[in-house]
């Protein structure tokens, strides 16, 4: 039996609060109604108290994302690296064709509904000189005419929020910034200039060790001295493989594959430096399998001390404060299996303004996964899998990509959302369950505490069996031999189960 849990957000106030909250809409999911419009949902942090609203977002999200609202909370306008949309989700005048080239009919990313191919690939920031302008930077891939390796160059759209009666129109499209070498898929992102006005912009390059550093000032944008990564990336095994982020306080950079590594670096926001180089093993170099296709993220804590990684089946917390940053990587929680209705293993993390990091996976599921205290050291974080139950299937890898919008303000998030669940939690622990695979016979040594009932279901959430447990025993039987082959999870209850624990184990059932 499968626990999915909505989120309630309650909001309340005592005493004003006036932090910027440009990133307070997200706008989420893929359509799969016969509905008019594209039906998906959003999460917007105004709500009181905030809920997960269906909405027509008038096109879909998987992979490319990025939103930009006012500083009262109120959408302006919205992408899926494919398309431009006012915040009534009507592609803006020339918003259209937003990454086009050839590339895209040949390889079968023109279909504007889904979105366009990179997790952190594009980003919204203001003009520093004129409130109604927008630049959105953003990454095409340019075919080359030698396979699906296109050229991934570096481009600017500008959007102008004073035409069409306010709505928005799309004054500059497709203009390129950086065309010499590649740039890395993903990676992308910005920060804060030390005078409040300005942006940092910092983008790896591929097949190579360099950072490419913008300044983005009243004047236009502006490639500054490029600088060392002091790790080689390659296209192949870091391209597309992980993110970047600033830490919430703008002092440090941090960037994460599951084959390079973590790398953090200080940074200086006045002077756009990254110095200090450190390279920390998540994993040991010796057990990193090259060929082992993991897709990674990693993001901070609010308070700068902590960062988390992301690695598919692996979330871990690495302690910035401590002495020898190497001594403080723990692991908080592996994949606990769950198909909901595809693995929801760990892909891209992001921070809410509410202090939680929410967690997606490569797939489209029908969750999420919550750290909901992420300023606690290890397990105290309260990593929650499956924590967030959505209202429509999410697109396959897909949040939006913020810069710190807060990173001058005293708080980094507002501490006045407060998240209560609206159903219970209950919390995996593993069953042990062999001989797996089995043909059918299962045998199941039970914890020792009363069990009240054992479960079967399918890899959809279906409840295939449901047995009552009578009494204590230290093993039980299980027979589904009339069970075709398949994936199928274990899961035993508790009786009075106060802490709300379940145990289970995925096994596969074999002719």
């Amino acid at each position: 039996m499968k626990y999915l849990f909505i989120t309630i957000f309650l909001f309340y106030s005592v005493c004003s609060f006036t932090q910027s909250k440009q990133d307070y809409v997200w706008l989420l999911g893929v359509d799969q109604s016969s509905e008019p419009g594209n039906q998906a949902y959003r999460f917007d942090f105004n709500i009181q108290p905030f809920e997960i609203l269906e909405s027509n977002n008038g096109l879909g999200f998987a992979q490319n994302n990025a939103s930009i609202c006012d500083e009262d909370g109120n959408l302006l306008f919205y992408t899926n690296g494919c398309a431009v949309l006012n915040k009534d989700a009507e592609v803006m005048p020339n918003g259209d064709s937003l990454n086009y080239d050839i590339w895209m009919e040949i390889f079968h990313w023109d279909n504007c509904q889904l979105g366009y191919v990179g997790t952190q690939n594009i980003m919204i920031l203001n003009h520093p000189g004129n409130d109604e302008l927008f630049y959105i930077l953003h990454k095409p891939r340019i075919y080359n005419g030698s396979g699906q390796d296109a050229s991934i160059p570096l481009q600017y759209t500008l959007v102008d929020m004073s035409l069409n009666g306010g709505l928005g129109d799309v004054v500059e499209k497709n203009v390129d910034l950086f065309t010499e070498v590649d740039c890395l898929s993903s990676f992308l992102t910005a920060i804060r200039h030390i005078n409040g006005k300005d942006w940092w912009v910092i983008q790896p390059l591929a097949e190579d060790s360099v950072f490419l550093t913008y300044l983005i000032s009243e004047e236009g944008i502006e490639r500054k001295e490029d600088q060392n990564t002091h790790q080689y990336f390659d296209r192949h095994r870091s391209s597309a493989s992980g993110t970047a982020k600033f830490s919430p306080d703008g002092t440090k950079y941090a960037l994460y594959n599951y084959y390079d590594q973590l790398h953090i670096y200080d940074f200086d926001r006045e002077t756009g430096i990254l110095s200090n180089h450190q390279k920390i093993e998540i994993y040991d170099e010796n057990d990193i399998d090259i060929d082992d296709i993991r897709f990674s993220s990693v993001e901070w804590s609010p308070n700068s001390r902590f960062i988390y990684t992301a690695s598919r089946d692996n979330l871990h917390q690495v302690d910035t404060w401590e002495e020898n940053i190497a001594d403080g990587v723990r692991l908080v929680d592996t994949y606990n299996g769950t198909q909901d209705p595809f693995s929801t293993t760990f892909f891209l993390m992001a921070q809410g303004p509410d202090c939680r990091i929410y967690i997606c996976s490569t797939n489209g599921t029908n969750s999420y996964h919550v750290i909901n205290h992420p300023d606690k050291l290890g397990t105290d974080c309260d990593f929650v899998q499956n924590g967030i139950a959505l209202p429509l299937p999410s697109g396959a890898g897909s949040f939006p990509n913020f810069p710190r919008f807060r990173v001058d303000e005293e708080e980094k998030c507002d501490p006045t959302i407060v998240s209560v669940f609206g159903n219970m939690v209950y919390y995996r622990r593993d069953l042990e369950v062999y001989p797996n695979p089995s043909s059918g016979i299962f045998q199941i040594k039970m914890p020792e505490v009363k069990m009240d009932k054992l479960v079967v279901t399918n890899i959809y959430g279906q409840v295939l069996y449901e047995k009552k447990i009578e009494k204590f025993t230290i093993f039980e039987q299980l027979d589904i031999m009339s069970f075709p082959a398949g994936i199928y999870n274990i899961e035993v209850y508790l009786v009075n189960n106060e802490e709300r624990i379940f145990y289970a184990r995925q096994v596969v059932k074999v002719e």
